[in-house]
């Protein structure tokens, strides 16, 4: 049933109707318009939104289909403001928006594109904020005006920086760029399939033709991540120990020496995925959807691994450590502030072992392998970074004769072929 709560949501101009299938909101819009003679004249507009529930479905699941269509009809009715003020009287001969939809064509490259790939999670993010501006309701033609991407972009800015998970309240033009992206993908397959004539696209120039007007913005220049010097790794982990917070010691010198991200493969990792015989550890990678490469165990990890071999072993998930996401985020705020490290997120720790692979020559190919990238770019442009002391070794490999250098890429090959622990 719908409660008082809920129907004091519904703004003017929108009315729910009671369905014996589902309930539905009635959008109605009326608005003067002048015509070519200075009269004026009433144009309305209406349309039907379903709930896709009923008084039968459960309250909870009613409260959310009941919100997501709200939404929607309150983005219809705006829309029917602007295409009212935009065409006038002849709006009133557009009434359908049943073909060539953005909700529809969203749908059907969805399931052919990303339903089921790697991207699918991320997908759902960015249709989540595609169709908090537009409504589903909207014909791809409708939608390709310069209006709507000024907006969108405005939009996008303002939601992401509100966004209650972005504790810096910052903002990236790639975070609009990537929903720029799916509303190309979206009007490639309008195009292709006869939902939207190519002569309707936003920007019809020819230098266009790849992005249809709906060009990505420029992407600022990045600061690059702060990795952690040995120095700084050594104070955290002493003050670690010293304030008693042992396991958290135990588990940043792991995460540094593995390369873990730790909000998904270190939550996850038990000992099971541990090769004891050939101190090597083989873990699933929920962000790519599949299992890492063995990867060798440096002295320190294999010591923590031992040591908490039994430990794990009473656990009912048999984790090696028990700290959970939100701790560790919270133990990484607490010793930065204790050893003023910039940038000391739990991401520092995986951003310092692709680094430190990179000051040591290794080939980007083999870093992004251990890293869990099958992109090799990847790990170059986000992980590996120009620090001093690789600038310092570089210099030094300057300094060599031919024959030194020679002899050191003859060491390099030995050690990739024979003895890989060596590179962790």
């Amino acid at each position: 049933m719908v409660n008082v709560a809920l129907t004091s949501l519904i703004p003017k101009g929108i009315r729910l109707r009671k369905g014996k299938k589902s309930d539905s909101f009635l959008v109605q819009t009326r608005k003067l318009v002048r015509d070519a003679d200075g009269k004026e004249h009433q144009v309305k507009d209406a349309r039907t939104v379903r709930i896709n529930a009923n008084a039968s479905t459960p309250d909870a699941e009613y409260v959310e289909k009941f919100k997501v269509a709200l939404d929607e009809a309150i983005a219809e009715k705006n829309l029917a403001k602007k295409h009212i003020a935009i065409h006038g009287l002849d709006s009133t001969t557009i009434k359908q928006r049943a073909v060539g939809t953005l909700g529809e064509v969203y749908n059907l490259v969805f399931d052919k594109r990303w339903k089921g790939t790697p991207q699918e999670r991320n997908m759902h993010i960015f249709a989540s904020d595609l169709f908090a501006y537009f409504p589903k309701s909207i014909t791809m033609a409708d939608m390709q005006t310069h209006e709507h991407y000024d907006n969108f972009i405005e939009f996008m800015t303002k939601r992401i920086s509100e966004r209650k998970m972005n504790n810096r309240g910052t903002y990236k033009t790639t975070t609009t760029n990537r929903r720029l992206g799916v509303i190309r993908c979206c009007i490639a397959y309008a195009i292709e399939h006869g939902l939207l004539h190519k002569d309707k696209v936003l920007n019809t120039d020819p230098k266009e033709q790849n992005n249809y007007g709906w060009k990505n913005l420029k992407v600022a220049k990045v600061k690059d991540k702060n990795t952690l010097t040995k120095d700084d790794e050594a104070e955290v982990i002493a003050k670690a120990k010293e304030l008693g917070d042992d396991e958290f010691a135990d588990a940043y010198a792991w995460l540094i020496d593995v390369g873990m991200r730790y909000e998904s493969e270190f939550q996850t990792f038990t000992i099971k995925d541990i090769n004891w015989k050939k101190k090597t550890i083989c873990f699933y990678r929920g962000k790519i959807g599949d299992w890492s490469v063995n990867l060798p165990l440096s002295k320190r990890a294999w010591s923590i691994a031992l040591r908490y071999k039994d430990v794990a072993l009473t656990r009912t998930s048999q984790r090696m450590f028990s700290l959970s996401k939100h701790k560790i985020e919270a133990m990484f705020r607490k010793y930065k502030e204790l050893c003023d490290i910039e940038d000391h997120t739990p991401y520092i720790t995986r951003h310092t072992f692709g680094t430190r692979l990179g000051e040591r020559g290794v080939i980007p190919k083999i870093i992004a392998k251990m890293m869990g990238h099958s992109c090799t770019e990847t790990a170059q442009k986000y992980y590996i970074k120009a620090t001093d002391k690789g600038m310092e070794r570089a210099v030094k490999l300057a300094e060599l004769s031919d024959e030194q250098f020679d002899s050191f890429l003859d060491n390099q090959n030995d050690l990739i072929g024979h003895n890989s622990k060596g590179l962790i």
